[in-house]
């Protein structure tokens, strides 16, 4: 059976009692009990010696020794999946150019004074049960308000990456902010630039994985922020031409959390809020009309220098760019009513992206015509349905190939180069066409015997090799 936090925070105050310290329950963990949210990170902080209360507590109750980060006066144990870090009472102060403190010990009242917000900045002490809430923060909570524990303007120039937080907090939570804490959050945004990228996506992606986005995204645009951390995103909101159109940033905006309704892909979510991103940058108005040819292609191009900034993973960075790429071919499927032969090699080109690409394409249907987005959605799901037994049928989407480029070029004695790839992908259409059998054998005996034709054809890049005239 796992053990509690609850049975931890008992054994600390036991501990507290038997050694003559005070400790007291500080942070997320007494914030989040208040609003009876689930926790495992839990922090106690010690106006005495926070390092070696840790020790000792670990030793007593046979627990991992503690990691020891001296610089800040704290300690952490890990017990199964509870995290717990003790921490010593202190009073910071900055550099202009910098959001790393300067640390010296303080008291219960100026530790939780330095904090980011009042929600945050209360004390429990563990041994009497008493609350120290000196800046209401328990009454914030009841009111939904995130609010700085002292003047806002000092707050977010000391350490610009509250403001981030701030945002993230009134996101996940579904909180408001103070009226004077976001117009402090705004003068301040410029003050990110001296924070890490690492900790700006890491509370970019924070807000992307809550339950309503949309609402942290409302926030960075209000506050100045979003053309700091995200500008292709911000770029949707200007509006280039007077002829009427989406609003492209609410648009956006609704696609993400309708795609966030349906996963929690942090992928899907991200192709989702970037998905039209190429827009601003393709606009064109001919004979009244207003377009953004190849969109897609642009926003897919785009989406690599944004995923790199939010420290994507290359991989996961190469699919956002997919779906971005291929995001209007679903409605443009649902209304051909296309052949097997054409799903198939849709299947092909999209492989294990297809249920991905189907939550954008659904997400992306935003009309304030309910019927109309009723049928549409009604149309995508249909065609995912036919794609998907097609794919159950034939195996598509982890499709390969039985031969490999070597050995089509052992078995027609060429070198590497584009022609061996025009060879391979017609033998794969042929595959799929139902021509011929996915077996090796099968595929040599075939390149063996149209060895000349192959060549003869394969050639000439321009019409392709003889394989695909031989489909016709």
């Amino acid at each position: 059976m796992a053990l509690k936090t609850e049975t931890i925070l008992e054994q600390i105050k036991l501990f507290g009692k038997t050694s003559g310290a005070v400790p007291y329950l500080v942070g997320g963990y007494l914030r989040d009990r208040f609003l009876r949210r689930r926790n495992h990170d839990i922090d106690i902080m010690l106006e005495n010696d926070a390092l070696k209360f840790a020790q000792k507590f670990a030793k007593k109750f046979g627990y991992p020794s503690p990691i020891f980060y001296g610089k800040f006066g704290t300690a952490m144990i890990e017990i199964e999946k509870n995290k717990i870090e003790f921490a010593t009472a202190r009073k910071e102060s900055y550099e202009k150019h910098s959001r790393k403190p300067y640390v010296k010990p303080a008291s219960v009242f100026e530790d939780l004074s330095r904090r980011d917000f009042t929600i945050n900045a209360m004390a429990l002490n563990l041994l009497n049960n008493q609350l120290i809430d000196p800046f209401s923060g328990k009454k914030d909570i009841k009111l939904k308000i995130i609010r700085t524990p002292v003047d806002p303007d000092k707050t977010f120039y000391d350490d610009p990456l509250r403001i981030l937080r701030g945002i993230r907090f009134a996101t996940v939570l579904n909180f408001d902010i103070d009226e004077n804490t976001k117009q402090a959050m705004a003068k301040n945004a410029r003050r990110l630039r001296i924070v890490s990228q690492e900790r700006i996506a890491d509370e970019i992606m924070k807000i992307i994985m809550s339950k309503t986005p949309s609402k942290g995204f409302y926030l960075l645009f209000e506050t100045g922020v979003l053309n700091l951390v995200l500008p292709e995103v911000a770029a949707l909101k200007e509006k280039r031409t007077n002829h009427p159109c989406k609003e492209l940033f609410e648009h956006t905006l609704r696609v993400l959390d309708n795609a966030s309704s349906l996963t929690k892909d942090s992928v899907v979510r991200i192709a989702a809020l970037l998905h039209d991103i190429g827009k601003p940058k393709t606009l064109k108005v001919e004979n009244g009309k207003v377009s953004f040819h190849r969109h897609e292609i642009v926003g897919a191009h785009m989406s690599t220098k944004v995923s790199e900034r939010l420290k994507i993973s290359q991989k996961d960075a190469e699919n956002i760019a997919i779906l971005i790429k291929y995001h209007l071919r679903p409605h443009l499927l649902a209304k051909e009513n296309p052949t097997d032969n054409a799903l198939a090699r849709f299947i092909r080109e999209l492989g294990t992206n297809l249920k991905a690409l189907f939550i954008i394409a659904q997400s992306d249907i935003t009309s304030k015509n309910e019927k109309k987005v009723k049928q549409a959605r009604e149309k995508i799901i249909a065609l995912y349905e036919r794609i998907k037994n097609l794919d159950r049928k034939m195996k598509l989407a982890k499709f390969k190939l039985a031969i490999t480029g070597f050995d089509i070029m052992d078995m027609l004695g060429i070198g590497p180069g584009k022609q061996v790839g025009i060879i391979k992908k017609n033998l794969e259409e042929m595959v799929l066409g139902g021509i011929i059998q996915n077996r090796k054998t099968k595929l040599k005996k075939y390149l063996k015997e149209e060895a000349g034709k192959i060549l003869v054809g394969g050639k000439n890049e321009k019409h392709g090799s003889s394989l695909g005239s031989m489909e016709n």
